[in-house]
C-alpha cells in the first residue's frame, strides 16, 4: 500500500511557494541566503528531510546549515574575562603571599605560596583562564 504524503504545514508550504519564485525568475544558480537561512530554519522546526523534499534543495547542504546554526559561535557566547594586570617591582621584603582568581562560571584558583620565590603569576593566570573545565 502506497504512503499518503500528509499536507505540509503553512509556514513550510510557504517556503515552497517562495523557493519555485524563485527559480523561476532566478537569474544566478546560487540560492541566496535569505532562503538558506529560511530552509535552515524550517528544517531545524519540521525536520530535515521534510524541508529538504518541501522546499526541493540538496539535503547534506542543508544538513549543513542546520549544524552551523546550531553551533554557537564561542568568540559570540564567552566575554573575554575581565583581568587587570598589576605589575610590581620584585621586592626581596614579601616572602609569602595569596592570589584568588575566579571566572565568571565560579571556577576559582587559589595560588598560596611561601618563601622568597614568587611563582609566574602570569603563566599561572594565563593557563587557568584558558583552560575549559
Amino acid at each position: 500500500m502506497a504512503k499518503r504524503a500528509s499536507p505540509l504545514p503553512a509556514d513550510l508550504s510557504s517556503a515552497a511557494a517562495r523557493f519555485e519564485a524563485w527559480r523561476k525568475n532566478r537569474t544566478t544558480r546560487r540560492i541566496p541566503e535569505e532562503l538558506w537561512s529560511l530552509a535552515a530554519d524550517l528544517g531545524a522546526h519540521h525536520g530535515l528531510s521534510r524541508a529538504a523534499r518541501a522546499l526541493r534543495v540538496d539535503y547534506y547542504g542543508l544538513k549543513k546549515r542546520i549544524d552551523a546554526a546550531a553551533t554557537p559561535d564561542p568568540s559570540k557566547t564567552d566575554a573575554p574575562p575581565a583581568f587587570v594586570s598589576i605589575l610590581t617591582a620584585p621586592s626581596a621584603e614579601v616572602s609569602d603571599g595569596l592570589i584568588e582568581f575566579e571566572r565568571a562560571g565560579g571556577e576559582k584558583m587559589r595560588i598560596h605560596w611561601k618563601g622568597g620565590v614568587t611563582p609566574d603569576l602570569a603563566a599561572l593566570s594565563r593557563l587557568f583562564l584558558e583552560l575549559r573545565s
